[in-house]
């Protein structure tokens, strides 16, 4: 029985915004079987984003090449009593396999739908549909009826904040307010257009008196751009932080924007108001912010939207309608909204 549980293990592989949503799977655990010992296995790579989660008990990772038997070992040491794959991938299916004396639970991808809706744009998913409703789906039988999932969330200690604002004050943000721009993304399908992301963190910056910080890695290239047409106070960290670091910076802003990609849904994890730029991914795809601080800035009249999961699949119109047609002024009345 559910609640008998003792220790469960959970797996997801990847990568940092699909890890980051498994958290309200865990947190929704957590408040319902608050006994429960819950371990963490995730990438070696990817483990960072979760130190000192409070509803992880104990954190485990692997390098990617890791063997299964390896894997298996872990387990088998530690006495878990069910496995939680929220990941259904090669890997978890073969871990799955391995540890077949335990029960399992796993998500079951909607595969089906999702092509309708990419091949032939016909939605089938449920109105209520979202990433989050679809990493609880394998435990709705073992929880009370009227359950309510928990909302994302990530940790960082007060230590990690003061650093965070020291990298900041070191790059000349003088104790000033800032704002997070996260433009790049692992396709750039999801990226909004250079020069709109110019103009709105010049209004942003001129309207609320705050400093543009522009955050992404050393392959997004994008940031550079935007940063060449922004004012000397911009503050460019891309490709020069860490996972924490990064973290830690995103946690003491104002808000912040950008593509669908890991890092804006850090932010919302944070409790940090942010707006997610959605152009080829939906909700359908996983896709969205959904808290009561965050807003999805999209448009739902592009009858080609979604076209995939990721964003991965080259526009095959001319323009790309789910993004160009995304104005300034439709991200700035989501900023006003969210600065009081």
């Amino acid at each position: 029985m559910a609640d008998s549980w003792t220790r469960l293990l959970v797996l997801r592989f990847s990568s940092i915004g699909d890890i980051i949503q498994t958290t309200s799977v865990l947190n929704t655990i957590k408040k319902y079987f608050p006994n429960s010992i819950i371990e963490y296995l995730t990438l070696k790579k990817y483990e960072p984003l979760l130190y000192n989660h409070p509803s992880i008990d104990y954190l485990h990772s692997i390098d990617a090449d890791t063997k299964i038997s390896s894997i298996n070992h872990l387990i088998d040491s530690r006495g878990h009593e069910v496995l939680i794959d929220l990941h259904n991938s090669v890997r978890s299916k073969l871990i799955r396999r391995k540890a077949y004396r335990l029960k399992s639970y796993c998500v079951t991808k909607p595969r089906k739908n999702r092509l309708s809706l990419f091949l032939n744009h016909k939605n089938k998913f449920d109105s209520d549909f979202n990433q989050k409703k679809w990493l609880h789906q394998p435990l709705v039988d073992l929880l009370p009826v009227d359950y309510k999932s928990s909302e994302i969330s990530l940790f960082v200690s007060e230590k990690e904040k003061k650093e965070g604002m020291r990298i900041l004050n070191k790059n000349g943000l003088n104790d000033n307010k800032y704002f997070i721009l996260i433009p790049g993304s692992a396709w750039s399908q999801k990226q909004w257009r250079v020069e709109k992301y110019i103009e709105l963190a010049k209004l942003c910056e001129k309207k609320y008196e705050m400093t543009p910080v522009v955050i992404g890695s050393k392959k997004d290239v994008i940031c550079s751009e935007i940063v060449m047409g922004l004012s000397k106070k911009t503050i460019d960290l891309s490709g020069k932080t860490n996972f924490r670091e990064s973290m830690s910076i995103i946690s003491n802003a104002t808000i912040s924007m950008g593509s669908d990609t890991g890092f804006i849904y850090a932010s919302e994890a944070l409790d940090i108001p942010t707006i997610v730029i959605l152009g080829p991914t939906s909700i359908e795809t996983g896709a969205g912010v959904f808290s009561k601080k965050s807003i999805n800035v999209y448009k739902d009249d592009i009858w080609c939207r979604p076209c995939s999961q990721n964003g991965s699949f080259p526009c095959y119109r001319k323009t790309q309608f789910c993004m160009d047609e995304i104005d300034t002024d439709d991200v700035l009345m989501s900023v006003e909204k969210l600065i009081v």
